[in-house]
C-alpha cells in the first residue's frame, strides 16, 4: 500500500508533468491563424464539466496560448499552483454551477514609496528612525483604496460576479461567482480536492492567468491556487511524552515539576532563560516593573485546531512562581478566525494543545505582566491562505490600536507559498513596520530542506532537495520579521549547539536527545536586506537572525507535566524579551522597538550575541534523513544566526539606539 509520503511526492510529479503538458498544448495552439480557425470552426471544449479528450484543441488552451504570448518574458498576471499541496488529492472536476470565493490581491500604486519609508524608519542610522505612524497616517499615505475600487468595479462588470467584500485600505477585493464564471475569467479550470488525512475539501485551479483588462490592477489571486494556511514548522509532535499518547484518556507525562527535571536529567523553565541569557524575574505585584509591563501587549498566533487551557496557564505560573493574575484575551477574528481555549480538551486530547500552551506559557513566562492576546485562525479551509491574511488585515492593520509584538510559530518551505500570499504578506509587515509592530517568527523545526525531507518517492530518501534545493521557512524568511532559530544545551546548563536530531554531543552527557532540527537557509522569494550585506554572500535573505533555546520546555497540558522541543518555544520566549524592552521604552517615552534586525545586525551589535559555532541542520526533525544543511560557525551564519543574545546588551543597544 502507497504511504502518504510516497502519494505526496506522486502528486508532485504528476503535477509537474501537467504543467509541461499544458504549456506544451498551448504553445502548439498559439498560431494566430490556428486559434481563429478553431474558434470559427466552433472546435473547442466547454469551460466546465467537459471532457477534454473530446475536442482536439480547447479554448482553455487558446486562451491560455494568446495570453502567455501577448505577456510573453513578463509572465503578467500568470501563475501556476504550488508545487506541493501538503496531502491535498484531486478528485473530480467542479461543475460550473458550484459558487466560489475568490479574493484579488490589489496592485499597490506606490509601493515603492512604502517600502522606501519602512526601510527609512527602521534604520538605525536615519534621522527619522522610529518616528511611527499611526493607523490614519499610513493609511492616508498609503492606502490603496482608489485601486480596489477599480478592480471592484471591472468584477462587478462580468456577469455572475458578486464582489462580498473589499479591505478598509484596499489591499484585497474579494468576489463570489460560479465556477463557470471564473474559467471563462481566469482561462483555467477549477477542481475538487480533499485531504488525505483530514475530513475536508477545497476548490482549486493548477494555474490561472489574468485577462488583460485586470491584469494591471491585480497583483495575484487568493483560493485560486493555495491549499493551507500556515503550517508548523513541524508536522509531528515535539514531545517524546506525547508519543503514541492520543487515545482519550492515556496517562502522560509527570505528575510535577520535580519529577519532569529529574527525569530528563533538565528542563527549560522561564528561570533558566532568566539565568542563561540574563532576562529579569518578574516584577513583583504591584510594583513599578509591573506596572511598566502593563502598558505593552504582546500576542501570540495559532491556527490548526490547536486549544490553550486557562487553567494550565495558572498552573504554570503558580509552579514557577510567577504571578498568575494576568489573563490572556482571545482575540476573535473578525472574518474567520475564532480564538480557542478549553480545559477539558487539553486533559483528553494532549497533543492539540501542545503547541498554543507552549506559546501562552512562555510568552507570559518570560513578560508576566504584558497584556497578552491569542490570535486563532481555523486551519485549511475553504478560504485557504485568504482567510489567514484577510483576518490579519481586519485585526492587526486595520485598527487603530496594535500590539507592540506578534510571535508566529507557524510557517511552510517557501517553494509552497504563491506569489498573492507573499506581496500581500510583505505589504502588511511594511505597514506594521511603519506602525512599530516587531514580529518574530520561527525559523522552522525540519532544517534547511524542510519537511520535505522526510518524505520518500519510490523508496528514495531526500529526493526533495535533488528536485526544488534546500528551502527556507515563510514567513520566517520575510526580511520583515525577526526569525528565531533553535540551540540545546542550556537545559543541562551546558554551551549551546545549533538544536539538532543528529547531535551525539548530547548524548554523550547524558541527556534526552533533540525531537527537532533547527530551520535556517537562504529564500529564493526575498532578495538579501540592506542588514544582511556584511554577513553573507548569498543573493537571499538569510535566516534565521538569531537563535534561542529550543530543546526541552516544561510545560503544562492537562494539568502535566512534559517536554517539547522547537523552535516554536524559541519564538514567543524571544517575543516577551521584546515586550520587556518595549515596557521600559514606552516608560522613558520613547518608541517602541518596531523591525528589530537593522538593530541587530549594526557593527557596535555583535557584544549582544554569544555567537553558536557548533552543530548543523542537515536533519529533519525525529531522526528523518539528513538531506542537507549548513553548517554553524563564527559569525552570522543559516543555523542559529548571528547566535543567542545577553537580554541586558539588548536592551541597552535598543534603548541607545532610540531617538
Amino acid at each position: 500500500m502507497a504511504t502518504a509520503a510516497t502519494r505526496h511526492a506522486a502528486l508532485l510529479l504528476a503535477t509537474l508533468s501537467y504543467m509541461h503538458r499544458a504549456w506544451a498544448a498551448a504553445t502548439k495552439a498559439a498560431a494566430p491563424d490556428e486559434v481563429a480557425a478553431a474558434f470559427a470552426s466552433g472546435d473547442e471544449c466547454g469551460v466546465a464539466g467537459a471532457d477534454e479528450g473530446a475536442c482536439s484543441l480547447n479554448a482553455l488552451q487558446m486562451r491560455r496560448a494568446t495570453s502567455r504570448r501577448q505577456a510573453a518574458g513578463a509572465g503578467a498576471g500568470y501563475e501556476a499552483m504550488p508545487k506541493h499541496t501538503f496531502g491535498w488529492v484531486q478528485k473530480r472536476r467542479c461543475h460550473g454551477a458550484e459558487f466560489h470565493e475568490l479574493s484579488f490581491v490589489v496592485r499597490h500604486s506606490n509601493m515603492e514609496e512604502l517600502r522606501s519609508m519602512a526601510q527609512d524608519r527602521t534604520n538605525p542610522d536615519s534621522p527619522s528612525y522610529r518616528q511611527w505612524l499611526t493607523r490614519a497616517e499610513v493609511k492616508d499615505r498609503f492606502g490603496n483604496e482608489d485601486a480596489a475600487r477599480k478592480v471592484a468595479a471591472l468584477l462587478d462588470e462580468h456577469e455572475d460576479v458578486s464582489v462580498v467584500h473589499v479591505s478598509d485600505e484596499g489591499e484585497m477585493v474579494t468576489a463570489r461567482a460560479p465556477i463557470s464564471a471564473w474559467e471563462s475569467l481566469l482561462s483555467t479550470e477549477f477542481h475538487e480536492y480533499t485531504h488525505e488525512e483530514r475530513d475536508e475539501s477545497i476548490l482549486r485551479a493548477r494555474e490561472y492567468q489574468l485577462p488583460d483588462h485586470l491584469s494591471g490592477n491585480v497583483e495575484a489571486v487568493l483560493n485560486a491556487l493555495d491549499y493551507e494556511t500556515l503550517m508548523r514548522g513541524s508536522d509531528v509532535p515535539k514531545s517524546p511524552d506525547l508519543t503514541g499518547v492520543q487515545a482519550k484518556g492515556r496517562q502522560f507525562g509527570f505528575g510535577s515539576l520535580e519529577e519532569l527535571r529529574e527525569a530528563k536529567g533538565g528542563v527549560i523553565t522561564p528561570k533558566v532563560l532568566q539565568e542563561r541569557y540574563g532576562v529579569p524575574p518578574a516584577a513583583p505585584r504591584g510594583s513599578s516593573g509591573a506596572e511598566k509591563q502593563g502598558a505593552t501587549w504582546q500576542v501570540v498566533y495559532a491556527t490548526l485546531g490547536q486549544f490553550w487551557s486557562p487553567s494550565d496557564r495558572a498552573h504554570f505560573q503558580r509552579a514557577m512562581g510567577i504571578p498568575d493574575d494576568n489573563y490572556v484575551q482571545q482575540i476573535a477574528g473578525e472574518l474567520e478566525g475564532n480564538a480557542k481555549s478549553g480545559d477539558g480538551t487539553c486533559r483528553e486530547n494532549p497533543g492539540d494543545c501542545m503547541e498554543s500552551n507552549l506559546d501562552v506559557q512562555y510568552m507570559m513566562g518570560v513578560a508576566p505582566w504584558a497584556k497578552i492576546g491569542y490570535w486563532y485562525v481555523p486551519k485549511a479551509n475553504a478560504k485557504g491562505m485568504a482567510s489567514f491574511l484577510n483576518d490579519f488585515l481586519a485585526r492587526f492593520l486595520h485598527t487603530d490600536s496594535v500590539p507592540h509584538v506578534i510571535s508566529i510559530s507557524y510557517g511552510m518551505p517557501e517553494f509552497s507559498v504563491t506569489k498573492g500570499s507573499l506581496s500581500l504578506f510583505e505589504t502588511m509587515m511594511m505597514k506594521l513596520a511603519l506602525r512599530g509592530v516587531t514580529v518574530v517568527v520561527a525559523s522552522g523545526d525540519d532544517g534547511a530542506a524542510s519537511f520535505f525531507a522526510k518524505q520518500k518517492l519510490n523508496g528514495e530518501e531526500c529526493w526533495s532537495v535533488k528536485a526544488i534545493g534546500l528551502q527556507a521557512c515563510w514567513p520566517a524568511s520575510s526580511p520583515w520579521v525577526t526569525a528565531v532559530g533553535g540551540t540545546m544545551g542550556a537545559e543541562v546548563g551546558k554551551e549551546e549547539v545549533a538544536c539538532s536530531t543528529n547531535d551525539t554531543w548530547h548524548m554523550d552527557e547524558g541527556s534526552i536527545g533533540s525531537l527537532i532540527t533547527t530551520g535556517g537557509g537562504y529564500s529564493t522569494e526575498h532578495t538579501k536586506p540592506d542588514y544582511q550585506n556584511s554577513t553573507h554572500e548569498e543573493s537571499g535573505r538569510g535566516i534565521p537572525d538569531i537563535a534561542l533555546a529550543a530543546h526541552g520546555y516544561a510545560i503544562v497540558i492537562g494539568e502535566r507535566w512534559l517536554t517539547v522541543d522547537g523552535t516554536s518555544a524559541s519564538s514567543p520566549a524571544f517575543a516577551g524579551m521584546i515586550s520587556l524592552i518595549n515596557a521600559e521604552l514606552i516608560a522613558q517615552g520613547k518608541p517602541t522597538v518596531g523591525l528589530l534586525n537593522p538593530v541587530l545586525y549594526k557593527e557596535s551589535s555583535k557584544s549582544i550575541f554569544t555567537d553558536v559555532t557548533k552543530g548543523d541542520n542537515r536533519c529533519a526533525s525525529l531522526n528523518a534523513p539528513c538531506c542537507g544543511g549548513y553548517d554553524a560557525g563564527p559569525g552570522w551564519d543559516p543555523v542559529t544566526g548571528l547566535g543567542v543574545p545577553d537580554f541586558k546588551k539588548l536592551q541597552s543597544a535598543i534603548l541607545a539606539a532610540s531617538p
